[in-house]
């Protein structure tokens, strides 16, 4: 009679043995030890239940088992506290403000400054422009200034001209001579102003005679008046060609004052040119004669 001695449950009941049937379905599995795990937890209320007979047979081969308790067991999730994420953070409070310290204000920062890059061709040409521009102003401001002293010029020689000065004489300095009713000489010219001048002291244009500057003396005397070679206040000073820069024709000028020699004139178109009064002293020398005003 032959005994089937196979492993499992369909042997003989004399001859079944539970470590046994565990020794044999660990040493023939081809699993890995996490499949042999799970059958030895599978198993493991059987195991609990049954107690080993004394003729049970003793298992020899561990790995199994070992293998098994090897086999991490899942970590537990960590109980933590509410999410941090979720939760506000709280500001903190000063360590002094228990007794009333409060902390500054932060400063504001400082603005910062901008930064200005100047051209420096560009503000050399602009202080050029500066400069051309108010030397320009000051020549127009000088020739306004000049044009309007020569105005003022011409209009105090013009009023000076019509504004009769004089003043009746209780003497005569010479004989009378022909009077005239105007002023005959060519307007602007020396012997026009020495006839204005006359007329502004005695009152009268003197007349009688015509011609040059240098023919004054002889015409003059020839009309009744008295001509000398002294100088005197009050008389008309004939001076010949290239006397004191006299023209080719003469020059004439009326005398206001006379210091021995020295004889005081104030003339036109002179220094001062065409219309225009200017005055000198010269002293008294060959080819000067004076008409006398009486």
């Amino acid at each position: 009679m032959n005994i089937d001695t196979r492993p499992g449950r369909h042997r003989a009941p004399g001859g079944y043995s539970p470590f046994g049937e565990l020794k044999s379905i660990a040493r023939e599995s081809a699993q890995p030890a996490m499949k042999g795990a799970a059958v030895v937890a599978a198993a493991g209320g059987l195991v609990a239940t049954l107690s080993a007979p004394a003729s049970a047979e003793t298992i020899t081969d561990t790995s199994a088992v070992v293998a098994a308790s090897k086999v991490a067991a899942p970590k537990a999730a960590v109980a933590v506290g509410p999410d941090a994420a979720t939760v506000p953070a709280l500001a903190p409070a000063p360590a002094l403000s228990s007794i009333g310290y409060t902390a500054p204000a932060p400063k504001k920062a400082a603005k910062p400054k901008p930064l200005v890059i100047k051209d420096v061709v560009v503000e050399k040409d602009r202080k050029e422009a500066a400069a051309k521009k108010a030397a320009a102003e000051k020549a127009r401001k000088a020739a306004a200034a000049r044009d309007a002293a020569e105005r003022a010029s011409r209009d105090s020689s013009r009023t000076s001209l019509t504004t009769p000065t004089y003043t009746e004489k209780s003497t005569v300095n010479g004989t009378s001579g022909t009077k005239s009713s105007y002023n005959w000489a060519t307007a602007g010219q020396c012997t026009w102003g020495a006839l204005n001048k006359w007329y502004q002291s005695e009152g009268y244009y003197p007349g009688g005679w015509t011609g040059n500057a240098m023919e004054w003396a002889w015409g003059a005397a020839n009309a009744g008046y008295t001509v000398s070679g002294t100088p005197r206040t009050r008389s008309i000073l004939v001076m010949q060609p290239g006397v004191y820069g006299s023209s080719s024709v003469g020059h004439v000028a009326w005398v206001t004052a006379v210091n021995g020699n020295e004889v005081t004139i104030i003339e036109m178109n002179a220094l001062a040119g065409p219309y225009n009064y200017n005055t000198r002293t010269l002293t008294d020398i060959s080819g000067m004669k004076y008409i006398y005003a009486p």
